[in-house]
């Protein structure tokens, strides 16, 4: 069976000494911190998104410590990440906490139900974690994130060591877990992971394989508390002094290992310590406690809660927020970020370490991070969480380094070659590797043997640069004779090439020993071509006023070499030039980089980012530049470009749009991001994608523009779309096409060839000149063809297409539209619905299609066609032809000499003025010649008709009929086909078909008002 994790060697709660509570953190008003001298304000907790419904949250003091949390939670919540608690059991209905439970993800083989009355740790870690925001108690740091329970402490431990190990594989059912347990660091062998049969060798296992497998691959982030044993007396007592690496699990690359502080930001006086810590965080005190008698303070909350297992789940908190805003994010990934973006705490970085701090603040080899070495301590492993930037860098991450954790490799040398340990001296052993093969993230150093007194001694690394690593300081008790693997996590960033010793420092007289050998594991990142990224965060300046070397930074010139700044707070102003680059921040200037570099992410200030004017002709690097969030202005170089503004109300050109920028050498991608952004771009750049985002953006030149949501104003690109929002787009002088999008859009051909589509939306389609196709598609738009042959559809709604001048083709489509085709000789067509029609100037085509219309032919000879129902011809001036289609139509000739054809329905037809033929076809039709003398052709089965003006004295006006007819000629119609009835003539034809002369005499009538053809 499995050892269950230890407890203090006193009464002490599981990882939360005696030196916890309100009176030692902070929460009694003005006592003495035990962390550090002197005294300390408990700082004033930011908001939520309600602070004030949450009493509790003023007096959460963690959060004044972890950064501007406020910004982040403004975007995150924590929202759709799991997290597993690992401990004694959670009160799922805890009133602030029932909200974000989820009993789903529970495991079968134990429960997560406390077991009894002093079992109420895990529901206090869970309310720091994820307490709802629900206007009870207090918010946890990820308020939005789910909660399962796991009672590994209490039920895990009663399995057979095959169920147990698998408790600790269903870690991969998690996005994260939170671990605020421990062992003893007391270097026992059955806590060695590097002991594969030995408990923590198995849990080791169990561990890889849930990291391997959860989060589809991308691994479960498992933190876990670096324990509560630095200066306990009767630890000591046993030879235990805190030293986290004598916890074998706390030294796995695989999880987190988190320190405490306390309200000041220094390291409490139990935070165990050591090299295998990645973090630190404020050991949160109030937070959620089990309801009634069976919690700790009696009520549904506590305020003295403390320890380790307080700092941890502030830390699975961050990451939860880290993984809500980039879920891609691999479990390497989210330490490396945490690591980058540690603030420093405590001490000064380059003043004595005071307080309980093991040593002051040191750099290890690195060379990029804030102009030098990453930063480390001890005490605080990279420094204390800092929620926004490690958010911040989170958003940005997978851009920087698209490598990620999949590109994990792994490197091992080893030396057994025996070296006595001399008393009272120092004793050497090193391994050398001739090559740099990675940026490690994680070393494990395994040192094998034996002394007879073992607190003689002390272990240490001594790295390639010269850098000693303590591993072990005379701790132990009695004699040693067994090997341990430490897990180094203070090397990230550093390359694996150089000479790696082994020290042992004997500093006691009498006992001696032998150093068997030792064993460097290394896991890091392939370290590929050369490029680099230099990353800043607030802390540059304090670093640099200590080592004002950061301020230059030396590196060889690569393809891609990077700066990333989304971590600072300030205005950052970035200059890149063909052979250096420099920062500042806030108007002060931080550092200069002695190479090119072409990749640039800042933060929430309102940033500068430029190529320099004078370099920009002289190179021809692409660039890679993010502004984040505020509002930034971004100037790129001549070549190849990709910019994002971010959110904020961004100014953004590509290098082209600049003296001696040409459209053919561009081939940018620019985007805008939320806000209001200008992006400006050479006109008609191959290759030049714009895309505007959120907000009413003014987007200029291109090839290819999107709008985006927001009302914005487009110029200058060949293809461009609006798309949500009210937008106003303007083509080029070249061939455009633009889209409107969703709204109401106005859409500017001018000049060339261009094709408009208004989507969504009452839009407003100009074609300009040239000739244009122009498509209102959906909603009552506006369509002005203008100059040119244009082709105009309306679309679905009520539109108003104008083909302006030229000869245009206008189709109405679906709805009740207006068309008017304007000067030359146009086509309209009405399509569906009721449609009016106007031909205007030109000879034009006029068809009402579908529904009630009314066709206009205007000036010039026209052709109108009435289409299937009841429509309105009005033949305008000039010689028209007018036909009536298959509707009851009313036909009107207007001037000219207009050829008017009846349809299949029962046709009023006005020829007006002019020298007028009318031809009859089947249906009932009142016909009226009008003025001059107009000729009545009936032909086939033409039905009864009624002519009401024909004028029998007028030798040019006629009735004729085709050679086919059953009327033969004149004397045959006067024979056998005429008659008076009443005041009328009615002329039969003998097929069912007749012809009404209204007020005609038959006498009146003779030859010549007949013809046959």
């Amino acid at each position: 069976m499995p050892q269950r994790p230890e407890t203090q060697p006193s009464s002490k709660t599981l990882l939360a000494p005696s030196d916890t509570g309100p009176r030692n953190i902070g929460l009694g008003g003005g006592g003495l911190q035990p962390e550090m001298p002197g005294t300390g304000a408990v700082p004033v907790a930011p908001g939520p998104a309600d602070p004030g419904s949450n009493p509790l949250y003023g007096s959460q003091w963690h959060f004044g410590l972890i950064g501007d949390i406020a910004s982040v939670w403004a975007d995150y919540s924590g929202a759709g990440i799991s997290v597993g608690v690992y401990d004694d059991g959670v009160e799922a209905g805890h009133e602030d906490l029932s909200g974000n439970y989820d009993a789903a993800k529970e495991l079968g083989t134990v429960d997560a139900v406390p077991n009894g009355s002093g079992d109420g740790h895990g529901t206090s870690v869970s309310g720091i974690i994820a307490g709802t925001d629900n206007s009870l108690g207090g918010v946890g740091v990820a308020y939005g994130a789910s909660l399962t329970g796991v009672d590994y402490l209490n039920d895990a431990f009663t399995l057979s060591y095959a169920e147990y190990l698998d408790v600790l594989g269903e870690m991969a059912r998690f996005d994260v877990t939170n671990n605020s347990w421990g062992s003893m660091p007391s270097f026992a062998e059955y806590t060695d992971i590097g002991e594969p049969t030995q408990q923590a060798g198995l849990e080791r296992a169990a561990l890889e394989g849930a990291v391997a497998t959860g989060r589809g691959g991308l691994g479960t982030i498992i933190t876990k508390a670096a324990g509560n044993y630095a200066n306990d007396g009767a630890a000591e007592d046993l030879g235990v002094y805190g030293n986290a690496h004598g916890d074998g699990l706390n030294n796995l690359h695989e999880i987190i290992t988190v320190a405490a502080t306390g309200s000041t930001g220094y390291v409490t006086s139990y935070s165990n310590f050591g090299h295998a810590l990645l973090i630190a965080a404020p050991a949160a005190s109030v937070t959620t406690d089990r309801s009634g008698a069976a919690g700790y303070s009696g009520g549904a909350y506590t305020t003295g809660f403390g320890g380790t297992s307080a700092a941890t789940p502030v830390v699975s908190g961050v990451v939860a927020l880290m993984l809500e805003a980039n879920p891609d994010l691999h479990w390497t990934d989210v330490q490396n970020i945490l690591a980058a973006s540690a603030a420093q705490t405590g001490s000064a970085y380059g003043t004595a370490s005071s307080g309980y701090e093991r040593s002051a603040w040191g750099a290890n080899g690195a060379e990029t991070w804030n102009g030098g070495g990453m930063s480390y301590s001890a005490s605080y492993g990279y420094g204390m969480i800092d929620a926004f930037a490690a958010v911040r860098m989170a958003e940005i991450w997978i851009r920087i380094h698209p490598e990620t954790g999949d590109k994990l490799v792994s490197r091992s040398a080893a030396t057994t070659n025996g070296v006595s340990i001399a008393d009272q001296a120092v004793t050497e052993i090193s391994v050398t590797l001739d090559d740099d093969r990675m940026i490690i993230d994680h070393l494990y150093v395994t040192v094998d043997y034996q002394h007879s007194w073992d607190s003689d001694l002390t272990l240490s690394l001594i790295t390639p640069d010269g850098a000693e690593i303590i591993l072990k300081h005379q701790e132990g008790y009695g004699a040693y004779s067994e090997d341990w693997t430490y897990g180094i996590a203070s090397l990230r960033g550093m390359s694996d090439g150089g000479t790696w010793t082994l020290r042992v420092t004997d500093s006691v007289a009498q006992d001696s020993g032998l150093l068997r050998g030792v064993t460097l594991d290394f896991e890091g990142r392939e370290i590929g071509q050369g490029d680099r990224v230099v990353t800043f965060t607030d802390d540059f300046l304090v670093l640099a006023g200590a080592e004002p070397e950061r301020r230059s930074i030396d590196l060889s010139p690569a393809d891609k070499h990077w700066i990333n700044a989304v971590a600072v707070s300030g205005a950052t102003e970035v200059i890149l030039g063909a052979q250096s680059a420099s920062l500042g921040v806030d108007g002060t200037h931080w550092a200069t980089m002695n190479t090119a570099m072409h990749a640039v992410a800042t933060g929430d200030g309102d940033d500068t980012i430029r190529v320099d004017e004078e370099d920009r002709l002289l190179t021809a690097d692409r660039h890679w530049l993010y502004g984040g969030r505020g509002d930034d202005v971004i100037t790129g170089g001549t070549e190849s470009d990709h910019i994002e503004g971010g959110a904020g109300n961004d100014t953004i050109q590509d290098g082209g749009r600049i003296e001696g920028g040409s459209p053919e050498r561009a081939n940018d991608s620019l985007f805008g991001g939320s806000g209001d952004d200008v992006i400006q771009a050479v006109w008609n750049a191959w290759g030049v994608l714009i895309h505007g985002g959120d907000g009413n953006d003014t987007l200029e030149g291109g090839h290819t523009i999107a709008g985006g949501n927001g009302d914005d104003v487009i110029s200058g690109a060949r293809f461009a779309t609006g798309d949500a929002g009210f937008d106003t787009i303007h083509g080029t002088e070249w061939s455009d096409q633009l889209n409107g999008g969703a709204n109401a859009d106005d859409l500017y051909g001018g000049s060339g060839d261009d094709s408009l589509y208004g989507e969504l939306g009452t839009d407003h389609l100009h074609g300009g000149q040239d000739d244009d196709m122009l498509w209102g598609n959906a909603s009552n738009d506006y369509l002005y063809g203008e100059s040119g042959d244009d082709l105009l559809f309306g679309g679905t709604e009520q539109d108003r297409v104008y083909g302006g001048g030229g000869s245009d083709t206008l189709h109405g489509e679906g709805g009740f539209d207006r068309l008017e085709g304007g000067s030359g000789d146009d086509f309209l067509f009405g399509g569906q619905q009721a449609d009016n029609l106007f031909g205007e100037a030109g000879n034009d085509s006029l068809e009402g299609g579908q529904g009630l219309d009314r066709l206009f032919g205007g000036a010039g000879a026209d052709t109108l066609n009435g289409g299937t129902t009841g429509d309105g011809l009005f033949g305008g001036s000039g010689d028209d032809i007018l036909h009536s289609g298959s509707g009851d139509d009313r036909i009107f000739g207007g001037q000219g000499n207009d050829l008017v054809q009846s349809g299949a329905g029962d046709d009023t037809i006005y020829a007006n003025a002019g020298f007028d033929t009318i031809l009859s076809n089947t249906g009932n039709d009142q016909i009226y010649g009008g003025f001059n003398a107009d000729t009545f052709l009936f032909s086939g089965a033409f039905g009864d008709d009624t002519i009401r003006d024909f004028d029998a004295d007028n030798s040019l006006e006629k009735i004729q009929f085709v050679t086919s007819s059953p009327i033969s000629d004149f004397a045959d119609l006067m024979a056998n086909h005429a008659s008076q009835l009443g005041s009328d003539v009615v002329i039969q034809d003998g097929h069912g078909n007749s012809i009404t002369l209204s007020g005609i005499s038959l006498a009146s009538l003779d030859e010549s008002d007949f013809a046959w053809a």
